[in-house]
């Protein structure tokens, strides 16, 4: 048996051995990962010995990380909003970006509906992390979760049952709004989305641990990134209440393009929201 200090050290070296960035922070979410224990805890468990069925186990996790495959596929769960959210290759994986202008965005919704009930949709809702955040933390909010995946649909109930939420979301398998037809209940106080914006021409630019795992459909739209992004300015007017909310997630590059794709749509822009690099990540519009 080995302690649990030594294999993080031996791990460490490995590690920066294969030129991984941030070595000492993916030992410890390998290590969380067979300790069942959140990273920032291993040090806990430092004198501890690993049995030889985890030491099989993260040896199974260190040959998929040295062979490219995010962690978060890897653990099968990530951290978004100080929540676990289950995770499997074939779904996007959430980033920090998302979190900048969802903060917002639960902030606007607290402040403008407080203790009244909230009709909110997750457009693209990927494993369900931007509607479970909002419900989570915001208890009159009720959910529809919209993918066009039906692994996004099945992960987002899942975490949705994970997160004790299963009784204010419905999720829905649908390209956009299409295969939902309109009424007077499916009109929502704010859609929330987070749609892929990614060029054709920029996706064999990424790095190959995203393009050899993320899945291409929930990254790129179309030549200049704004297939879905316009569709979805297109067509969610008839499901937003007047003078309702929509929140947009795209590229920094896109906000003008975006802003002038609104002018022929119901759409007005209301203001733009900067990430935590203080670069332009989503744009909020209102229905006229």
């Amino acid at each position: 048996m080995s302690k649990v200090r030594d294999v993080w050290s031996n791990l460490v070296l490995t590690l920066r051995k294969h030129n991984l960035p941030g070595a000492s922070r993916e030992a410890r979410f390998l290590l969380s990962g067979v300790l069942s224990a959140s990273p920032s805890h291993i040090y806990l468990y430092w004198d501890q010995d690993l049995s030889v069925e985890k030491i099989e186990k993260l040896n199974i996790m260190i040959k998929e990380r040295l062979d490219g495959v995010p962690l978060q596929y890897i653990l099968k769960e990530w951290e978004f909003f100080s929540l676990q959210f289950y995770l499997e290759k074939g779904v996007f994986i959430p980033r920090l970006d998302t979190e900048s202008w969802l903060e917002e965005a639960i902030i606007t919704i607290r402040s403008r509906y407080e203790n009244q009930p909230v009709k909110l949709c997750d457009l693209c809702c990927g494993s369900g992390v931007i509607g479970l955040t909002v419900a989570y933390w915001l208890t009159k909010v009720q959910v529809v979760a919209i993918d066009r995946s039906k692994l996004a649909c099945d992960l987002t109930q899942h975490n949705a049952q994970k997160l004790g939420l299963e009784e204010r979301i419905s999720v829905w398998q649908s390209d956009l709004f299409n295969e939902i037809q309109t009424t007077d209940e499916l009109q929502f106080d704010f859609i929330l989305s987070n749609p892929p914006y990614v060029k054709e021409e920029e996706w064999n630019t990424l790095s190959p641990e995203i393009r050899l795992h993320e899945p291409k459909d929930a990254l790129v739209s179309g030549s200049e990134g704004l297939d879905l992004i316009y569709r979805t300015l297109n067509e969610s007017s008839p499901y937003l209440k007047s003078q309702g909310y929509l929140y947009i997630e795209h590229d920094p590059s896109q906000v003008e393009a975006i802003a002038d794709l609104s002018l022929k749509t119901h759409f007005k822009k209301d203001h733009v929201i900067f990430d935590y690099q203080k670069r332009p990540r989503a744009t909020v519009f209102r229905r006229n």
